[in-house]
């Protein structure tokens, strides 16, 4: 092979393999958006679902608070068919729990006090209390902050 046509190949290679690695990284790219979206989605749909649980329990009146187990979220979810309550809880258990506490600030933010132990448990992450002062919380809850649980205030 002469040295003109193994540049012509190498060039031509060269060509064909960055085109390739080109579009992988489009693709991958497509990908990382596609995820992110996804599990802003899944991070949107758990905050509605707490939400959606926190006024069921404030509209019937139920003491001050609720714990947010997986299951309480789909079993309370309206319009959910078995199949798709399956599903849904398939999906929380498989849910980042960094994702779960993520809600935290934005509970808050809505004037809950939230409260998780300090090994917190991935399938009721944290419990949501409403109508209550810090000063009722700190007696009512008394083993569970000596034990070392941590709240949240609102931060309205």
């Amino acid at each position: 092979m002469n040295p003109t046509s193994e540049q012509a190949l190498r060039a031509a290679l060269d060509h064909e393999t960055t085109s390739i690695v080109r579009q992988l990284h489009a693709d991958n790219e497509r990908l990382r958006i596609e995820l992110a979206t996804a599990n802003a989605n899944l991070r949107n749909r758990y905050l509605r679902s707490v939400l959606n649980l926190i006024d069921k329990h404030r509209d019937m009146e139920v003491n001050g608070g609720i714990e947010l187990f997986d299951e309480r979220l789909v079993l309370h979810n309206d319009g959910l068919h078995m199949d798709d309550q399956q599903a849904m809880l398939e999906q929380l258990y498989q849910f980042p729990l960094e994702d779960k506490l993520a809600t935290i600030p934005m509970l808050c933010g809505l004037g809950y006090w939230v409260m998780h132990e300090s090994n917190i448990d991935r399938h009721c992450p944290f419990t949501v209390l409403w109508d209550q002062t810090e000063e009722q919380l700190r007696m009512d809850y008394y083993d569970f902050f000596t034990r070392g649980g941590i709240l949240h205030r609102p931060t309205e």
